[in-house]
């Protein structure tokens, strides 16, 4: 079909395939969700939905998210909280969905926070609460352990959340005001 008789969607998916096509799909996948949200158009599993309301569009932010920060955000306190916050920053942040349990042991050091005294113990409460699926190295955050994180650890409650000790501050004797 000649150029001038073609639908302007038609013409658009072709622009934006032949734009998206030499991209990894990972690339991919933070492109449309960019135009999305700079359109304000918000996808569910691929289908756009109309936007209800009629703000401009909102910007993304070109600034890094760090650890710390997101830890304060989503309100992760417990060693399996922050498991899970660690997977999901892998995946959010870092576009690394798969992981091994090695792998998520090392965000402790990047974020500044004591390790697990046992680790093994608290990544499989993780599992348990149905937060990670464990495969080896291609283990990954379920989606309840992104909706969990999402809503800031809120609502979930397990006998096994297993708390962080809180650090003593140096410099005052225990049990002293």
């Amino acid at each position: 079909m000649p150029p001038e008789k073609k639908e302007p969607v038609v013409a658009a998916l072709e622009s934006v395939h032949s734009a998206l096509k030499p991209l990894s799909p990972e690339d991919r996948q933070r492109v449309l969700a960019s135009v999305s949200a700079l359109l304000d158009t918000p996808t569910v599993q691929g289908t756009p939905q109309r936007s209800s309301s009629l703000s401009p569009p909102k910007m993304l932010s070109t600034r890094p998210v760090g650890l710390t920060e997101i830890i304060k955000d989503k309100n992760a306190r417990t060693n399996p909280e922050l498991i899970t916050l660690f997977a999901y920053y892998r995946e959010k942040y870092e576009n690394l969905p798969k992981f091994s349990r090695e792998d998520i042991e090392q965000y402790f050091e990047k974020a500044h926070e004591p390790p697990p005294a046992n680790y093994g113990r608290d990544f499989l409460v993780a599992i348990r609460n149905g937060w990670i699926h464990e495969d080896g190295p291609n283990s990954y955050i379920t989606s309840k352990g992104i909706e969990i994180v999402e809503a800031g650890f809120g609502g979930e409650k397990s006998k096994d959340n297993l708390r962080r000790k809180p650090q003593r501050r140096a410099g005052k004797p225990k049990g002293r005001r």
